[in-house]
């Protein structure tokens, strides 16, 4: 199974399997029918997320921001220390029109096995509002550069890894995959987490629902706001739940 962590963080927000989540605040269904904007998350015990003004940044990007995941690291329970973006206005979109996504990451700290983190986290539910699984978009390994996390750009060593829906668990596929597996689902939430091990992440380039993101300017009508280094309790800012690493 390649770079699987050997450890499912136990993060203490909601369980992973089963959670009922129709018509809680943070997941507001509109199918999609603003345009998606984004916002920042942390787990607390020090973590933080922000645009942060910088000339590193990805081949050919000249706007000097990129979005900063300060993890911190919160062994042995990993409860705490994570951090992410959440997207918004995106749930309710039926999983065989939501696109595929993309971003770019450099780990500024740490080269080797990325143990699944960062990645983009796409949740799915059922018709009645039910969690029925997700699909992760990680890298396999990270260099120290800056990489294209993208299952076309990048493939095999950028893929997507899923569980539930109609596959109890595929490992290293493509979108299209991700789709057939939620085939009538609807997408619930969508995110991307650095996990608790203390890595910094630079995270650039995002496009999530046919939007991309570069810089703070792309995110109008979005919150901006930067989290940590408490962790975020407004459940409008949190994923409808947190997963750990497949």
């Amino acid at each position: 199974m390649g770079f699987m962590s050997p450890r499912k963080l136990r993060w203490g927000l909601l369980a992973a399997a089963g959670a009922l989540v129709a018509g809680s605040a943070g997941v507001a269904a509109d199918s999609g029918a603003a345009s998606t904007t984004l916002s920042f998350f942390s787990g607390g015990d020090g973590a933080h997320a922000d645009w942060l003004a910088t000339t590193d940044q990805p081949p050919g990007d000249t706007d000097n921001q990129a979005v900063q995941l300060q993890t911190t690291n919160d062994a042995p329970t990993f409860a705490a220390g994570y951090a992410g973006i959440l997207f918004h206005h995106v749930t309710g979109i039926p999983a065989a029109a939501f696109p595929d996504s993309e971003f770019w990451v450099r780990s500024t700290d740490y080269a080797g096995p990325s143990l699944a983190s960062p990645r983009l986290v796409v949740e799915f539910q059922t018709p009645a509002g039910t969690y029925d699984g997700n699909a992760d978009l990680r890298p396999q390994t990270l260099t120290g550069s800056w990489q294209d996390v993208s299952d076309v750009n990048d493939y095999p060593n950028s893929a997507w890894d899923v569980s539930g829906g109609g596959c109890p668990f595929v490992y290293n596929t493509t979108w299209p995959t991700v789709q057939s597996c939620f085939a009538g689902d609807t997408v619930l939430s969508v995110f991307i987490v650095g996990d608790p091990y203390g890595y910094r992440y630079l995270i650039d380039d995002m496009s999530v629902n046919g939007k991309r993101f570069s810089s703070a300017s792309d995110n109008g009508g979005g919150n901006n706001t930067a989290a940590g280094p408490a962790a975020t309790t407004d459940p409008s800012l949190l994923p409808a739940v947190m997963v750990p690493a497949l």
